[in-house]
Protein backbone atom coordinates (compact mmCIF):
# COMPACT_ATOMS: atom_id res chain seq x y z
CA UNK A 1 0.00 0.00 0.00
CA UNK A 2 1.29 3.58 -1.06
CA UNK A 3 1.00 5.53 2.12
CA UNK A 4 0.67 8.21 0.17
CA UNK A 5 -2.94 6.96 -0.25
CA UNK A 6 -3.86 7.67 3.00
CA UNK A 7 -3.50 11.67 2.35
CA UNK A 8 -5.37 14.04 0.16
CA UNK A 9 -2.15 15.31 -1.38
CA UNK A 10 -3.86 18.95 -1.07
CA UNK A 11 -3.26 18.47 2.50
CA UNK A 12 0.02 18.90 1.41
CA UNK A 13 1.18 22.38 2.88
CA UNK A 14 4.11 24.05 0.29
CA UNK A 15 5.85 26.94 0.41
CA UNK A 16 8.77 29.51 -0.04
CA UNK A 17 10.37 31.11 2.76
CA UNK A 18 13.75 33.50 2.18
CA UNK A 19 16.91 33.00 3.61
CA UNK A 20 19.97 34.86 2.82
CA UNK A 21 19.17 36.01 -0.80
CA UNK A 22 17.78 32.68 -1.58
CA UNK A 23 14.73 30.99 -1.69
CA UNK A 24 13.87 28.05 0.41
CA UNK A 25 11.25 25.58 -1.00
CA UNK A 26 9.56 23.49 2.22
CA UNK A 27 6.66 20.47 2.71
CA UNK A 28 4.75 20.18 5.48
CA UNK A 29 1.64 17.89 6.49
CA UNK A 30 0.15 16.13 9.55
CA UNK A 31 0.17 17.29 13.19
CA UNK A 32 2.15 17.07 16.08
CA UNK A 33 5.79 17.75 17.57
CA UNK A 34 7.61 18.78 14.81
CA UNK A 35 10.19 16.56 12.76
CA UNK A 36 11.91 18.21 10.32
CA UNK A 37 14.00 15.78 7.32
CA UNK A 38 16.90 17.11 6.03
CA UNK A 39 18.13 15.19 2.80
CA UNK A 40 21.26 13.84 1.31
CA UNK A 41 23.65 16.03 -1.13
CA UNK A 42 22.72 15.22 -4.74
CA UNK A 43 20.04 14.39 -3.71
CA UNK A 44 16.34 16.28 -2.78
CA UNK A 45 13.68 16.16 -0.59
CA UNK A 46 11.63 13.51 -2.51
CA UNK A 47 14.38 11.16 -0.64
CA UNK A 48 12.40 11.20 2.06
CA UNK A 49 9.18 10.13 0.08
CA UNK A 50 9.06 6.42 1.81
CA UNK A 51 9.17 8.34 5.43
CA UNK A 52 7.24 11.86 5.06
CA UNK A 53 3.98 10.49 4.81
CA UNK A 54 4.29 7.66 7.53
CA UNK A 55 5.73 9.70 10.06
CA UNK A 56 2.98 12.36 8.89
CA UNK A 57 0.55 10.23 10.57
CA UNK A 58 2.70 10.96 13.83
CA UNK A 59 4.04 13.77 13.84
CA UNK A 60 4.30 17.35 12.21
CA UNK A 61 6.75 16.70 9.69
CA UNK A 62 8.22 19.56 7.45
CA UNK A 63 10.69 18.26 4.32
CA UNK A 64 12.78 20.81 2.57
CA UNK A 65 15.14 21.25 -0.35
CA UNK A 66 18.59 22.17 0.46
CA UNK A 67 20.11 25.44 -0.61
CA UNK A 68 21.02 24.70 -4.27
CA UNK A 69 19.38 21.19 -4.38
CA UNK A 70 15.55 20.52 -5.74
CA UNK A 71 13.40 23.95 -5.65
CA UNK A 72 16.11 26.00 -3.88
CA UNK A 73 18.40 28.09 -5.30
CA UNK A 74 21.97 28.61 -4.74
CA UNK A 75 23.14 32.56 -5.01
CA UNK A 76 26.88 33.51 -5.18
CA UNK A 77 27.31 34.85 -1.76
CA UNK A 78 28.28 33.40 1.92
CA UNK A 79 25.90 31.10 3.22
CA UNK A 80 25.60 28.36 6.30
CA UNK A 81 23.05 25.56 5.51
CA UNK A 82 22.01 25.57 9.45
CA UNK A 83 21.53 29.15 8.80
CA UNK A 84 18.59 28.28 6.73
CA UNK A 85 17.21 25.69 9.04
CA UNK A 86 16.96 28.38 11.48
CA UNK A 87 15.46 30.81 9.22
CA UNK A 88 12.70 27.87 7.77
CA UNK A 89 11.79 27.03 11.66
CA UNK A 90 11.70 30.61 12.49
CA UNK A 91 9.39 31.16 9.68
CA UNK A 92 7.45 28.41 10.36
CA UNK A 93 7.18 29.65 14.04
CA UNK A 94 8.60 26.23 14.99
CA UNK A 95 10.72 26.71 18.44
CA UNK A 96 11.60 23.14 18.86
CA UNK A 97 11.75 20.52 16.65
CA UNK A 98 13.22 16.50 16.06
CA UNK A 99 15.97 16.44 13.17
CA UNK A 100 16.87 13.47 11.06
CA UNK A 101 19.32 14.00 8.33
CA UNK A 102 21.02 11.64 6.12
CA UNK A 103 24.45 11.85 4.83
CA UNK A 104 25.09 16.37 4.26
CA UNK A 105 21.39 16.75 5.80
CA UNK A 106 22.79 14.68 9.13
CA UNK A 107 26.23 16.94 9.68
CA UNK A 108 23.63 20.10 8.69
CA UNK A 109 21.36 18.50 11.99
CA UNK A 110 24.67 18.29 14.33
CA UNK A 111 25.85 21.86 13.28
CA UNK A 112 22.80 23.10 13.89
CA UNK A 113 21.79 21.21 17.19
CA UNK A 114 25.64 22.98 18.10
CA UNK A 115 24.41 26.53 17.27
CA UNK A 116 20.70 25.96 18.27
CA UNK A 117 20.66 23.81 21.33
CA UNK A 118 17.55 24.76 22.76
CA UNK A 119 15.77 24.31 19.86
CA UNK A 120 16.38 20.50 19.12
CA UNK A 121 14.62 17.85 21.52
CA UNK A 122 16.35 14.93 19.57
CA UNK A 123 18.44 13.84 16.66
CA UNK A 124 18.36 11.12 14.51
CA UNK A 125 21.48 10.68 12.04
CA UNK A 126 21.70 8.84 9.21
CA UNK A 127 25.15 7.90 7.45
CA UNK A 128 26.29 11.57 8.97
CA UNK A 129 30.11 12.90 8.46
CA UNK A 130 31.44 14.97 11.44
CA UNK A 131 32.27 18.51 10.35
CA UNK A 132 35.87 19.15 11.62
CA UNK A 133 36.71 15.37 11.37
CA UNK A 134 40.81 15.79 10.81
CA UNK A 135 41.72 14.04 7.78
CA UNK A 136 44.93 12.77 8.98
CA UNK A 137 43.10 10.79 11.62
CA UNK A 138 40.36 9.75 9.43
CA UNK A 139 42.44 8.11 6.67
CA UNK A 140 45.50 6.45 6.36
CA UNK A 141 47.86 7.69 3.82
CA UNK A 142 47.43 4.80 1.96
CA UNK A 143 42.98 5.37 1.89
CA UNK A 144 43.62 8.51 1.14
CA UNK A 145 45.41 8.03 -1.79
CA UNK A 146 42.96 5.43 -3.09
CA UNK A 147 39.73 7.33 -2.00
CA UNK A 148 41.37 10.34 -4.12
CA UNK A 149 41.91 8.18 -7.45
CA UNK A 150 38.32 6.69 -7.04
CA UNK A 151 36.94 10.03 -7.13
CA UNK A 152 39.19 11.39 -9.90
CA UNK A 153 37.11 10.56 -13.14
CA UNK A 154 34.12 12.89 -11.47
CA UNK A 155 36.31 15.64 -10.38
CA UNK A 156 37.19 15.32 -14.47
CA UNK A 157 33.32 15.57 -15.10
CA UNK A 158 33.03 18.04 -13.09
CA UNK A 159 35.88 19.89 -15.14
CA UNK A 160 34.24 19.25 -17.91
CA UNK A 161 31.00 20.19 -16.80
CA UNK A 162 29.17 16.75 -18.36
CA UNK A 163 26.36 16.04 -16.22
CA UNK A 164 26.06 12.84 -17.55
CA UNK A 165 29.30 11.72 -16.69
CA UNK A 166 28.60 12.80 -13.29
CA UNK A 167 25.58 11.32 -12.62
CA UNK A 168 27.20 8.07 -13.82
CA UNK A 169 30.13 8.56 -11.86
CA UNK A 170 27.66 8.65 -8.71
CA UNK A 171 25.65 5.55 -10.13
CA UNK A 172 29.22 3.39 -10.71
CA UNK A 173 30.14 4.65 -6.83
CA UNK A 174 30.48 0.84 -5.01
CA UNK A 175 28.20 2.54 -1.37
CA UNK A 176 27.27 5.82 -2.12
CA UNK A 177 23.70 5.00 -4.13
CA UNK A 178 21.65 1.76 -3.90
CA UNK A 179 23.11 -1.69 -4.26
CA UNK A 180 21.47 -3.76 -7.54
CA UNK A 181 19.52 -5.66 -5.08
CA UNK A 182 17.44 -2.61 -5.08
CA UNK A 183 16.71 -1.52 -8.46
CA UNK A 184 13.63 0.18 -7.90
CA UNK A 185 15.47 2.61 -5.01
CA UNK A 186 18.48 2.92 -7.56
CA UNK A 187 16.30 3.86 -10.38
CA UNK A 188 14.65 6.40 -7.85
CA UNK A 189 18.24 7.77 -7.41
CA UNK A 190 19.38 7.84 -10.54
CA UNK A 191 16.17 10.09 -11.47
CA UNK A 192 17.08 12.62 -9.17
CA UNK A 193 20.50 12.83 -10.27
CA UNK A 194 19.87 13.18 -13.60
CA UNK A 195 17.33 16.18 -12.80
CA UNK A 196 19.87 17.78 -10.60
CA UNK A 197 21.57 20.95 -11.59
CA UNK A 198 24.65 20.08 -10.18
CA UNK A 199 24.78 23.81 -8.85
CA UNK A 200 26.23 22.81 -5.77
CA UNK A 201 29.33 21.32 -7.18
CA UNK A 202 30.01 23.37 -10.89
CA UNK A 203 28.68 26.56 -9.51
CA UNK A 204 29.41 26.80 -5.71
CA UNK A 205 29.15 29.48 -3.49
CA UNK A 206 31.26 29.69 -0.23
CA UNK A 207 29.97 27.92 2.60
CA UNK A 208 30.67 29.29 5.87
CA UNK A 209 31.73 26.54 8.37
CA UNK A 210 30.57 25.72 11.64
CA UNK A 211 33.75 27.35 13.64
CA UNK A 212 34.88 25.84 15.83
CA UNK A 213 33.73 22.30 14.19
CA UNK A 214 31.42 19.85 15.40
CA UNK A 215 34.43 17.22 15.81
CA UNK A 216 35.87 18.67 19.16
CA UNK A 217 32.58 19.46 20.46
CA UNK A 218 29.56 16.74 20.26
CA UNK A 219 29.73 16.03 24.24
CA UNK A 220 27.90 19.50 24.61
CA UNK A 221 24.69 17.55 23.08
CA UNK A 222 22.74 16.09 25.39
CA UNK A 223 19.41 14.91 23.94
CA UNK A 224 18.10 11.75 22.63
CA UNK A 225 20.41 10.59 19.69
CA UNK A 226 20.00 7.73 17.36
CA UNK A 227 22.80 6.89 14.95
CA UNK A 228 21.48 4.91 11.97
CA UNK A 229 24.08 3.14 9.48
CA UNK A 230 23.85 0.73 6.46
CA UNK A 231 26.13 -1.88 7.24
CA UNK A 232 27.79 -1.79 3.90
CA UNK A 233 28.25 1.81 3.50
CA UNK A 234 31.77 3.39 3.62
CA UNK A 235 33.79 2.52 6.03
CA UNK A 236 34.85 6.56 6.69
CA UNK A 237 31.38 6.89 7.83
CA UNK A 238 31.12 3.91 10.04
CA UNK A 239 34.25 6.23 11.24
CA UNK A 240 32.22 9.09 11.77
CA UNK A 241 29.10 7.28 13.78
CA UNK A 242 31.44 5.31 16.06
CA UNK A 243 32.62 9.05 17.33
CA UNK A 244 29.29 9.81 17.20
CA UNK A 245 28.08 6.78 19.75
CA UNK A 246 31.39 7.52 21.45
CA UNK A 247 30.99 11.56 22.43
CA UNK A 248 27.33 12.16 22.56
CA UNK A 249 26.37 11.04 26.06
CA UNK A 250 23.51 8.02 25.87
CA UNK A 251 23.84 7.98 22.00
CA UNK A 252 22.48 4.63 20.34
CA UNK A 253 23.55 3.30 17.11
CA UNK A 254 21.67 1.00 14.68
CA UNK A 255 23.11 -1.07 11.34
CA UNK A 256 20.85 -1.94 8.88
CA UNK A 257 22.05 -5.05 7.14
CA UNK A 258 22.48 -5.48 3.56
CA UNK A 259 22.00 -0.96 2.49
CA UNK A 260 24.46 1.52 1.26
CA UNK A 261 24.34 4.84 2.13
CA UNK A 262 20.61 5.40 2.18
CA UNK A 263 19.01 2.72 3.92
CA UNK A 264 15.64 4.71 4.14
CA UNK A 265 15.31 4.01 0.54
CA UNK A 266 16.73 0.85 0.21
CA UNK A 267 14.98 -0.86 3.32
CA UNK A 268 12.16 1.75 4.20
CA UNK A 269 10.17 -0.50 5.94
CA UNK A 270 12.61 -1.11 8.27
CA UNK A 271 14.27 2.05 8.66
CA UNK A 272 10.56 3.44 9.38
CA UNK A 273 9.80 1.03 12.13
CA UNK A 274 13.59 1.58 14.09
CA UNK A 275 12.99 6.02 13.57
CA UNK A 276 9.02 5.13 15.09
CA UNK A 277 10.62 2.99 17.94
CA UNK A 278 13.18 5.63 18.88
CA UNK A 279 10.86 8.42 18.23
CA UNK A 280 7.91 6.66 20.58
CA UNK A 281 10.53 6.56 23.37
CA UNK A 282 10.95 10.27 23.65
CA UNK A 283 8.99 12.55 26.77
Amino acid sequence: MNPKNDYNTREVQTGFVESNGTWIYYEMLGHGHPLVLLHGGYMDRRMWDDQFYVLAARYHVIRYDIRGFGKSDLPQRPYADRDDLYALLNFLGIQRTYLLGLSLGGEIALDFTLEHPTMVDALILVGSPVSGYPHDVMFTEEQLQTLIQQWMPFEQAVQDRSRPRMVECLMAHPTLVPSRAYPEARQRVRQYLSEYSFAWILDPAPRQDLDPPAYGRLAEIHIPTLIITGADDHFQLHKSANKLAHDIAGARRIEIPDTHHMPNMEKPTEFNQIVLDFLRTLP
